[in-house]
C-alpha cells in the first residue's frame, strides 16, 4: 500500500477522517480489491481484540508482553501520541501480519466465522511472572518460558501453547477442557493444578499434578491418544527419544513447583543440571570444567539468595571452586551474560 493510504487508514481507525478523506480510501479500495481484503480482515482482528483487551486486562510481573498482531493499541485515542510517520510504519506492519496471521489460522476460524488472535507471555531469562488467562486461569510463567493463548477461549476446549515452564491453576469447565501444547505431547486437565517443564534443549518433558486430574495425550493424523492418567502428587516424565512415559510418586512436590515461589530447589541432582537451573534462574551460562563433580549429587533450597551466595555455599559442601566472568559489551552494544567456570 501507498503511504498516504496508510495514514488514511490509521485516520479512520482513530475516528478522524473528512468526508473528503472518506471518499479517497473507498476509491482505493475500489480499485484495489486486495487491499480492501486486508482492511476488512484486520477491521474484524481491531473489533474482538478492541473488546476484550479492555475487558481482560493482563497483569504480568517481571514478563514481557507481546501479542502477535502487536495490539498494543486502544480503540480510543490511537493516534493521540503517535506521528505520522510512525502510523505509516506500525500499520504497514500490522496489516501485513494481520493478514499472514488470519491465513495461517484460517481453520480455527472456520468454527467461529472469525480469525483467531493469539498472544505471547513471555518471561526473560532471569525473571518469573504471574498472569491470568481469558478464562480466570492463573499461569506462573518460569525463566526462559513462553505461552502463546487466543485472546478469547472459543469451541469446545481451551487450548494453549507452552514453550518451556509454566504452573497452572486452571478454573473449572467441564464443557471446555483446559489443554496444554508441548509439541511432543498435550497435556489435558478440567480444573486442577499442575506443573509443565518442555523446554526445548530438553529430551524430557515433565509433569506434576498437585491436585485434581490431568491425561497426557499425543496426536496422530490430527487423533489424541492417550498415553497415561496423573492423580494428585504423581509425576510423569515422557522421554522424547523413547517415545515413552514414567510416572513416579512423590511425596514433596516443592522439588518441582518451588520455582513459583521463589524457591531454588537441588533434590539429588547432578551437577550439570544444577549448572541447568543456576543458568536459567540468574541468567547466566555455566561451564564446568572438572569431570570429577560428576560424581556428586546436590540437595539445597535457596529463596531469593543473591547467585554468589548459592555458589559459595555449594563450594563448601562439594569440590567446586568457581569463578565469575564478568559480562561483556557486544558488537551490537548489547551485553553478553556473565559466565561461571566450574573447576
Amino acid at each position: 500500500m501507498q503511504e498516504k493510504i496508510h495514514i488514511l487508514i490509521a485516520g479512520y481507525f482513530d475516528g478522524k477522517l473528512t468526508e473528503s478523506e472518506h471518499h479517497e480510501l473507498n476509491n482505493h479500495f475500489e480499485s484495489n480489491p486486495a487491499d480492501r481484503k486486508i482492511f476488512e480482515d484486520y477491521k474484524l482482528l481491531w473489533e474482538e481484540s478492541g473488546q476484550k483487551i479492555a475487558l481482560k486486562p493482563i497483569d504480568v510481573e517481571s514478563a514481557l508482553i507481546r501479542t502477535k498482531l502487536r495490539l498494543f493499541f486502544r480503540k480510543t485515542g490511537l493516534l493521540h501520541f503517535m506521528q505520522k510517520a510512525a502510523a505509516v510504519f506500525i500499520l504497514a506492519c500490522l496489516f501485513s501480519t494481520a493478514y499472514i496471521f488470519y491465513h495461517n489460522s484460517r481453520s480455527s476460524s472456520e468454527t467461529t466465522g472469525h480469525p483467531v488472535i493469539m498472544q505471547e507471555i513471555s518471561a526473560i531469562f532471569g525473571t518469573r511472572s504471574k498472569f491470568h488467562l481469558p478464562d480466570g486461569t492463573t499461569v506462573f510463567l518460569n525463566s526462559g518460558s513462553k505461552l502463546i493463548f487466543p485472546l478469547q477461549f472459543k469451541g469446545n476446549s481451551r487450548k494453549v501453547e507452552l514453550i518451556g515452564e509454566a504452573f497452572f491453576e486452571v478454573v473449572t469447565n467441564p464443557d471446555q477442557p483446559f489443554i496444554v501444547k508441548t509439541g511432543a505431547i498435550n497435556v489435558k486437565a478440567l480444573g486442577t493444578a499442575f506443573n509443565i517443564q518442555a523446554y526445548p534443549s530438553s529430551k524430557e518433558i515433565s509433569t506434576t499434578l498437585v491436585h485434581g486430574k490431568v491425561v497426557l495425550e499425543m496426536e496422530s493424523g490430527g487423533v489424541p491418544k492417550q498415553l497415561a492418567e496423573l492423580k494428585p502428587s504423581e509425576r510423569a516424565v515422557f522421554d522424547t527419544d523413547a517415545v515413552a512415559v514414567k510416572i513416579s510418586d512423590e511425596e514433596d512436590l516443592d522439588k518441582f513447583i518451588g520455582w513459583k515461589d521463589g524457591k531454588l530447589v537441588f533434590f539429588n541432582d547432578p551437577i550439570d543440571k544444577v549448572a541447568e537451573k543456576i543458568g536459567n534462574w540468574y541468567n547466566v551460562t555455566i561451564k564446568i570444567n572438572k569431570n570429577e563433580l560428576k560424581r556428586f549429587r546436590f540437595t539445597a533450597t535457596f529463596t531469593d539468595e543473591p547467585i554468589e551466595q548459592v555458589l559459595d555455599l555449594l563450594s563448601k559442601s562439594s569440590p567446586i571452586s568457581y569463578r565469575i566472568k564478568k559480562a561483556t559489551r557486544l558488537a551490537d552494544n548489547s551485553y553478553s551474560k556473565r559466565e561461571i567456570i566450574f573447576n
